[in-house]
Parts: structure tokens; sequence; C-alpha cells
């Protein structure tokens, strides 16, 4: 499809973009219905873990993109990734924030992720 290397890395970045939307985007919306059952406090802990996981495939992209990716970088990342949402739920936990309620909106987000990458791999199988 794409001649060169950067035209490829491009294409990927913009997926990678639409993957973190649709992230953030469908634990907002489920998050939003569930306000018509729900207190603020739940939803707002669940569109909390919806935001934690669109964080965390965001600072995967930023890695995968520079231009210096080695297998040393990749660990580093994931160590951090890892380490960072296990301090962000510990802190949340302190603070009193509903941590079911935050698994729910990772759970839905790491959900719509993957809907995204099965279509998106889908089509590409379609195409070639």
């Amino acid at each position: 499809m794409f001649s060169g290397q950067k035209e490829g890395s491009l294409l990927w970045e913009a997926k990678i973009k639409k993957l973190v939307g649709m992230q953030l985007i469908s634990s907002l919306l489920f998050g939003f219905f569930l306000l018509l059952w729900l207190d603020w406090a739940v939803v707002g802990s669940f569109i909390l873990g919806g935001i934690l996981v669109s964080l965390n495939a965001w600072v995967m992209a930023k890695v995968f993109a520079s231009a210096e990716v080695s297998q040393k970088s990749v660990y580093r990342s994931a160590v951090f990734r890892y380490v960072s949402i296990f301090l962000a739920l510990f802190f949340l936990a302190v603070v009193g924030v509903n941590l079911l309620a935050v698994c729910g909106g990772m759970f839905v987000a790491y959900l719509a992720g993957f809907v995204f990458s099965a279509r998106d791999a889908l089509n590409d199988c379609k195409e070639a």
C-alpha cells in the first residue's frame, strides 16, 4: 500500500490516535449512559478508568513513534506504564474512589480497543 517506511509509520500513528480516541469516547459515552442509574461519584470513577487506559495507549504510542525504538526503550516504557497505573490506582483507592467502577471503565476502554483493532485487522485482510 505505502512504499516508504515513513508513510507506514505515519499510517500506524494515525491508527493509534484513532484507537486512543475510540477508547476515550467509548468510556465517556458508556459513563454518561450509566448516569441514568448511578450517581456522579460512580460514573466519574468509571470514566477515570477509561482515561487511564487511554493514557496508557497514548504513552505506548509515543514510545513506538520515536525515531530510536529499541527493545530497552519498549521495556522501560512498559515498566513505567504499569507502575504508573498501579500508583494511580493506589492513589485513587486512598482518595476513596470506587475501584470497581474504575475497573469497569478500564474494561470498556480495553474492549473498545480490541473491537477497533480486530475490525481494522479484518479490513486489512479483506484488502489484501
